[in-house]
């Protein structure tokens, strides 16, 4: 087991459990690891290096015990930085707080609980509000696969670190398609559970509503066990407690960790899906995106599923409140304010760019346009709920095109963005999934996106494992990680 960094946290769980590995040198493996691959990939913003040993070296004395460990007992997880960790500076991609220490949010309380050993917090745009990792703490994000190239955003750097090997797990959050994006770029699994399946309760708290905290792994079994270890009602968070609770995630890892084959466990045939290529308004489709989903309707034809084009509702296509006013712009900004009155007298010229116009129009956004948008949003919800119903699953692109190129032209603000293929799914709420699908003639990342009814995060398990039997990704590793 010399290329420690390869294993799933699933196989980890086992190599433990029978004593072939340490949890101490797996921890120690992935710090020499990210130690090295970092400086080009910029995956991580702050290392948990005595804490994360501390904990390791706890759960290799479990492992030796008898009875019962923890759910993800020794195995190496990563924070995106717009989530609090108690210990290490949460910055939320931001100069304005470099320094900013917050006690743990329910996501890192659970997974302390679970007996994880969390890496570190990973790079983000700043307030995560970029569909790629830049901001003022350092370089920007490189994708494993061609560091000329953008890992996303804004879980970019959780994205990177899974897909190059810097530890098996790693929790994201998505407001647009900010855990899909990356996952699709970097060429690994990223879910975006139902809102709220995994509870929001910590400090900062932007975006409500839309903005989902959600998972990137290297395979099905393992973003089920993540979902073991992170979902559940929480008292704090009202939107947390009106979900049901779904009663078949043990059965799931179990018998994706156990061997039991995954077409077995996502047996498909009789699903409903329909096809988008574009929901009649998103940009063109690359011609090797458009020939991946192409063939996925043959393979999901093939397993038994009836696939019939249809295309969900659109929103508008400018999420403004008025012209240059992002919508979510009073939000956002609010959430800084609330954590540092003043802020914008105190802080502006630590901004990036493309946040400076976000925040100086957000001090001025009107409550009345606001509630205007919130009214859109919950029409918007009813309406692809509606739409589903005689439907088990969608499948659409991620994105129109593979990861593009660093040097690119910057991207334009919020407001003034193609909605594209995502944040639909962020306003009406469904789980959805990015799964990899091949590669491009460029030698980048191709995915697919599985959304699935709203509450149905199991099924949409279920069908990425189904296609994860038939096309099997894990095994796929950039150069840079070998």
């Amino acid at each position: 087991m010399a290329d420690l960094w390869r294993l799933s946290a699933v196989e980890l769980l086992a190599a433990y459990a029978s004593r072939e590995l340490s949890p101490v040198e797996v921890a120690e493996d992935a710090f020499r690891r990210i130690e090295r691959l970092n400086p080009a990939l910029r995956a991580y913003l702050g290392l948990n290096y005595d804490d994360a040993l501390a904990t390791a070296k706890a759960a290799e004395k479990l492992w030796l015990q008898q009875g019962e460990t923890p759910l993800l007992c020794g195995v190496p997880v990563s924070i995106k930085d717009t989530i609090e960790m108690a210990g290490l500076p949460t910055t939320y991609g931001s100069l304005a707080f470099r320094n900013n220490l917050q006690p743990d949010s329910e996501v890192a309380r659970r997974l302390h609980q679970a007996g994880a050993v969390i890496l570190g917090k990973t790079n983000t745009p700043e307030f995560a509000l970029l569909g790629e990792t830049r901001n003022r703490l350092g370089d920007p994000g490189a994708n494993p696969w061609n560091v000329d190239h953008t890992c996303g955003g804004s879980s970019g750097g959780a994205a990177a670190a899974v897909a190059a090997g810097l530890g098996p797990l790693a929790v994201g959050t998505d407001s647009g398609g900010s855990v899909r994006e990356p996952a699709a770029y970097c060429g690994i699994f990223g879910l975006k559970p139902t809102y709220q399946r995994i509870p929001a309760v910590q400090v900062w708290r932007a975006s409500p509503n839309r903005s989902h905290n959600g998972l990137l792994t290297r395979s099905v079994s393992d973003a089920a066990l993540m979902m073991l270890a992170l979902a559940g009602p929480d008292p704090r968070d009202a939107s947390s407690l009106n979900l049901p609770e779904v009663d078949s995630w043990a059965s799931l890892a179990y018998a994706t960790g156990s061997g039991v084959s995954a077409r077995g466990l996502s047996e498909v045939s009789g699903a409903r899906i329909a096809v988008s290529h574009n929901f009649g308004h998103a940009p063109a489709l690359d011609a090797e995106v458009l020939a991946a989903l192409d063939e996925a309707v043959r393979l999901l034809t093939g397993l038994g599923c009836e696939v019939v084009p249809s295309d969900p509702p659109s929103l508008e296509p400018r999420d403004e409140l008025e012209p240059g006013v992002w919508a979510y712009s009073g939000d956002h900004y609010a959430a800084v304010e609330s954590m540092t009155p003043g802020f914008w007298e105190k802080h502006a010229d630590d901004l990036t760019d493309y946040i400076r116009p976000v925040y100086d129009t957000g001090r001025r956004a009107l409550a009345w346009q606001y509630r205007r948008i919130l009214r859109r949003n919950q029409s918007h919800l009813m309406q692809v709920q509606e739409w589903f119903r005689p439907y088990d699953f969608l499948l659409a692109p991620v994105a129109s095109s593979p990861a593009p190129r660093l040097d690119r032209e910057p991207p334009r603000l919020p407001g003034q963005r193609e909605l594209g293929h995502l944040v639909g799914f962020n306003i009406a709420q469904n789980p959805a999934a990015a799964v990899p699908f091949g590669f491009h003639s460029s030698g980048l990342p191709l995915s697919i996106q599985i959304v699935g009814k709203l509450g149905d995060d199991l099924g949409v398990l279920r069908m990425a494992a189904a296609i994860e039997a038939e096309r099997p990704w894990a095994g796929y590793w950039p150069a840079i990680a070998e």
